[in-house]
């Protein structure tokens, strides 16, 4: 007996059945496609919801220092004679001007050295030989060398103990000697005990610090010991204040000063402080750019072309298809997907109104009238309608209201009116709005945007596109199990007929071969 697993292909009816299942499973799957394909378009949108809301956020990176009044408080110095006196901020200065009027600049000391005699070692990798071992004290630490050691080992011990000793060595291949180098002026070198005064490396006996030198040039034993020299402190005058310099750098007020020369009493130097406008105009700049760059890709988005005869491909549609023919159907298939999109052109009007819309304050007196818009200070958008709100910069007369009016551009971007409810920004509340800077106008509208953009395609479960998916996912689960049982019922019928088929041809033989044929 033929079960329901067991398809048979046209054996006795000579049908292709495999091929007749397939073309009315290929109508069934009509409504199974739609749906596969409605959830690749879903999951494209997704991604592009998620280009869009990158857009936002690379935006809101470029402009959110405009918020802050330390973005407008930024300062330079410059020093009327950097060959005497060069400066760099450290902090922020209390003072716009330093007068320095006398400079005694740091000396710094020299420490105490000895270069011993010319050894008779080829190199550093020779060995001291037999016999050549020997110890010394050195400041009070005991240094044994073997026959062994070489000029490289001898120095590796001598400066492994330099923590204790305050001298370490090291080696001149041109003169063939070793150095002894204290760590400071203030660190005196004695070297005692010498178990060998013949040694190979011709160390010598003796004492050196910044007042005693056993090792003058000339002396029997070869060495030449340069004393110590003491450094010798500075001093500046700074605003009438005199101030003690430990080296040639002072930071002082949040200044950094850096003296080169001396400066005898009454040959000024005077440090400014300004407005930093390069710094605070490129911020400005900066975001102007992005911002042209964003409203352009986002416009686009918004005004792409549907395309409706394309609709995502199916896997089975894809196999007699070419890479490049693949590409090209899709990226047509995912044109328009944004189109119109209500949350993309909600934001962009609301940030051409967060831009172009006065600031004012409740305190009438605290806002310049003539400073409370973005077109003030030179920044106003382009006469071309087709430029969608672009934004132009007119250089010369921004430059200018950041050098003159520097509080007053400051006040246009970031000042911040707080209604004390946590709940409320520039871009729900109309007295935020109507008190804040375009600064905070334009970060609250931004972050409101990824919000809704977040809430439509975000990663979380409860975004409206995910749970979209999810039903998509619930409802290709069902139509693959009924179309298998819809499968499983086109062979169930072709096995019958083929039974029937194959009972009729039995008798019929049997008939015949009865009546003698």
């Amino acid at each position: 007996m033929i079960t329901n697993n067991l398809r048979v292909s046209g054996l006795a009816s000579g049908i292709d059945t495999e091929t007749m299942v397939k073309k009315l499973m290929d109508a069934e799957k009509a409504q199974l496609n739609k749906i596969l394909q409605n959830k690749t378009k879903t999951e494209w949108k997704v991604d592009a919801y998620r280009d869009v809301n990158t857009k936002f956020l690379d935006l809101r990176t470029s402009m959110e220092s405009l918020r802050l009044e330390s973005t407008f408080t930024k300062s330079k110095l410059t020093s009327s004679d950097s060959s005497k006196v060069d400066v760099t901020l450290s902090g922020i200065p209390s003072r716009s001007e330093y007068i320095i009027s006398s400079v005694k600049t740091y000396q710094p000391g020299t420490p105490s050295s000895v270069k011993f005699a010319s050894t008779s070692l080829s190199s550093e990798t020779t060995e001291l030989g037999t016999g050549n071992g020997f110890q010394f004290t050195l400041n009070g630490e005991t240094i044994s060398l073997t026959a062994q050691d070489t000029i490289r080992s001898s120095i590796t011990k001598i400066n492994e103990l330099a923590a204790k000793t305050g001298v370490t060595a090291s080696y001149s291949s041109g003169d063939q000697a070793i150095v002894f180098t204290s760590k400071d002026p203030a660190t005196s070198m004695t070297i005692s005990n010498l178990s060998n005064s013949n040694n190979v490396l011709n160390l010598a006996a003796g004492s050196i610090s910044e007042t005693q030198n056993d090792f003058p040039a000339g002396n029997t034993s070869g060495a030449t010991g340069v004393s110590a020299i003491q450094a010798v402190g500075g001093q500046v005058t700074i605003n009438g204040t005199t101030l003690t310099l430990k080296n040639n750098e002072l930071t002082y007020d949040g200044v950094t000063f850096t003296f080169k020369n001396d400066m005898p009493a009454g040959s000024n130097v005077t440090i400014t402080k300004k407005t930093d406008v390069d710094a605070i105009y490129d911020t400005i700049k900066g975001f102007v750019d992005k911002y042209n760059d964003t409203i352009k890709a986002l416009h686009d988005k918004v005004e792409e072309k549907k395309y409706k005869d394309y609709a995502p491909l199916l896997d089975d549609q894809k196999t007699n298809m070419k890479d490049k023919e693949i590409e090209l159907w899709e990226e047509k298939a995912k044109s328009g997907l944004l189109q119109d999109d209500q949350i993309i052109s909600s934001a962009l009007d609301k940030l051409r109104t967060a831009l172009y819309s006065n600031v004012s304050d409740v305190d009438s007196t605290k806002m310049n009238k003539q400073f409370d818009s973005l077109a003030d200070i030179g920044i106003t958008t382009s006469s071309n309608y087709k430029d969608n709100g672009k934004l132009e910069i007119d250089e010369t007369k921004l430059r200018e209201a950041l050098e003159n009016h520097i509080n007053d551009v400051s006040l246009l971007f970031s000042k911040k009116y707080d209604t004390k409810s946590s709940l409320n920004n520039t871009a729900n509340n109309k007295d935020e709005f109507a008190n804040s800077g375009a600064g905070w106008r334009l970060y609250d509208q931004i972050n409101e945007t990824m919000k809704k953009i977040t809430k439509t395609a975000g990663t979380s479960s409860d975004s409206y596109l995910s749970k979209a998916l999810s039903q998509f996912d619930t409802q290709i689960d069902s139509w693959e199990k009924r179309l298998q049982t819809k499968e499983d019922y086109y062979w169930k019928q072709f096995n019958a007929m083929e039974q029937a088929i194959q009972k009729s041809n039995s008798q019929s033989s049997w008939l015949t071969q009865q009546m003698g044929g």
